[in-house]
C-alpha cells in the first residue's frame, strides 16, 4: 500500500517541477498539514504553479492522484494542450475554476519568499508621465513668486538697503505634486503582474505597501536608486509573496494603525489587486470606505479590468464600486496608459 509521503512525492514528479518548488510544497505541507482535499489543492496549486497555462495540467495531476480521475497526457512544449473534462463530484470543485469568481484566490497563511528581477525596459517615460500627470496640490508654505500677493517683508529689507522703495517683492503658493499611495496585492493570484506592479512602485518613488496574507510597508526598501537593488530589498521583507489573499484584513490594518492612515490624507491612493477576496467581505468593504474617505482619489488597478467582458462578480468587489474608480493594468504599458488618464 502506497504511503501518504509516497503519493505526495509521486505526484510532484509528475508535474516535472524544479527543487525549489519540490522544497516549497513539502515545507508547506508539513508545515500547514491539510485536513481535506480542498486544502491539500491549494497547498500544492499556490507552491507548485508559477503560470497561468500550467493550471489544466496540475488539475489533470492533482485529479488523477487525488480523485481517482483517469491519467491525462502531458501539455505539448507550446503549451497547447486543452483542460481536462471536469470529473464530477463535491470533492472536485477546485478544478472547475472561472475567471474572475474569486476562487483562484487562497487564504492559506504561507510564509514564501521570491526574487523579483529587475528590468531591460526604460523606466524614465513612466517617471516622466508620473510628474507630469500626477494631481497637482497649492503648497501650504509661500515662496517668492513671479506674480502674487505683494511680500511685505521682503520689500521693506530692500528699502533698508536702498534707502526707499524701488520694488515690491510678491509671493506666491507654488503648486506641488499631491501625495501618492500604492497599495500592492503580491498574492498568487497576481504572481505573473507583481514584478511589474513594483517596478511601477520602484518608479514612482512614492510611500508602497504589500500584502497578501499580511501588510508590509516597502517604502524604504523601494528608495535605493538600482532596481535590482530595490528588488532584492523588497524580496526580504515581504513574506508572504505569492500565497494567500486576505484583502479585507490588511487593508483594516492599514486603515485602523494610525501612522500607516495619516500618509492616505489627501493623497491619490492606487490599490493594484484583482480583488479577488474569498473571506467575508464585509472587512474589506469597511476598510475600503474608510480608504476612500481619507484619500483625495481612490483607484483600483486590477489586470481583470482589461478584458471587455469583466464584470466585478465577487461580493467584495460588487459592494465597493461606488469607492473605488476601476480600471485595468497588468503590465508597465497598461501601468503608463492608466498614468497618462490621470
Amino acid at each position: 500500500m502506497i504511503t501518504a509521503d509516497a503519493l505526495l512525492d509521486e505526484f510532484v514528479t509528475a508535474l516535472r517541477v524544479g527543487m525549489e518548488r519540490r522544497v516549497d510544497f513539502l515545507t508547506a505541507v508539513r508545515d500547514n498539514p491539510p485536513h481535506d482535499i480542498q486544502r491539500l489543492y491549494w497547498l500544492a496549486r499556490v507552491t507548485l504553479v508559477t503560470r497561468l497555462e500550467d493550471i489544466p495540467f496540475f488539475d489533470a495531476v492533482f485529479a488523477m492522484h487525488f480523485l481517482g480521475a483517469p491519467p491525462q497526457p502531458a501539455p505539448t512544449e507550446a503549451g497547447e494542450e486543452e483542460a481536462p473534462e471536469p470529473q464530477g463530484g463535491g470533492d472536485a470543485e477546485p478544478m472547475t475554476l472561472a475567471e474572475g469568481t474569486g476562487k483562484t484566490a487562497s487564504v492559506h497563511d504561507l510564509r514564501h519568499k521570491r526574487a523579483f528581477d529587475g528590468t531591460t525596459d526604460d523606466l524614465a517615460e513612466l517617471r516622466r508621465a508620473l510628474d507630469a500627470h500626477l494631481p497637482k496640490i497649492r503648497s501650504r508654505r509661500h515662496k517668492p513668486h513671479r506674480r502674487g500677493s505683494i511680500d511685505v517683508r521682503r520689500t521693506l529689507r530692500h528699502a533698508t538697503r536702498t534707502g526707499e522703495i524701488t520694488m515690491l517683492a510678491r509671493r506666491g503658493r507654488p503648486h506641488r505634486t499631491r501625495p501618492l499611495l500604492l497599495l500592492i496585492d503580491v498574492s498568487g493570484s497576481l504572481r505573473e503582474h507583481t514584478p511589474e506592479y513594483l517596478r511601477f512602485a520602484w518608479a514612482a518613488q512614492c510611500e508602497t505597501f504589500t500584502f497578501g496574507t499580511r501588510l508590509t510597508r516597502v517604502t524604504r526598501q523601494l528608495r535605493s536608486r538600482d532596481l535590482s537593488t530595490a528588488l532584492a530589498d523588497v524580496s526580504a521583507v515581504v513574506e508572504d509573496a505569492d500565497g494567500g489573499t486576505r484583502i479585507g484584513p490588511a487593508l483594516h490594518e492599514f486603515v485602523a494603525t494610525p501612522r500607516y492612515a495619516d500618509r492616505a490624507r489627501g493623497a491619490l491612493t492606487i490599490v493594484l489587486s484583482d480583488g479577488l477576496e474569498r473571506g467575508d467581505p464585509a472587512l474589506m468593504v469597511a476598510a475600503v470606505q474608510r480608504l476612500s474617505r481619507l484619500s483625495h482619489k481612490l483607484l483600483w488597478w486590477s489586470p481583470l479590468a482589461l478584458q471587455p467582458e469583466y464584470r466585478p462578480v465577487t461580493r467584495g468587489m460588487a459592494a465597493i464600486l461606488d469607492d473605488v474608480e476601476l480600471a485595468g493594468a497588468r503590465d508597465l504599458q497598461s501601468l503608463l496608459e492608466r498614468v497618462r488618464e490621470l
